[in-house]
């Protein structure tokens, strides 16, 4: 069973900063952090695929 993260969206009057943190932590724990790098900054150890699995991870997260 999945964890249930939320956090307010960001609206333009929120704290930018403080949503970016809580962002960057909920990917964190879900091992997709790397993916805000972007695909082609990841690390090269990682397979196409794997970038690919990461990338979709965080967005799901986000979304």
């Amino acid at each position: 069973m999945g964890s249930k993260w939320e956090i307010e969206k960001f609206t333009g009057s929120n704290d930018f900063s403080l949503w970016k943190v809580k962002l960057r932590a909920i990917l964190t724990q879900q091992k997709c952090a790397e993916a805000l790098l972007g695909i082609p900054n990841m690390s090269n150890t990682l397979s196409a695929a794997e970038k690919n699995e990461m990338n979709d991870k965080a967005l799901s997260a986000i979304i």
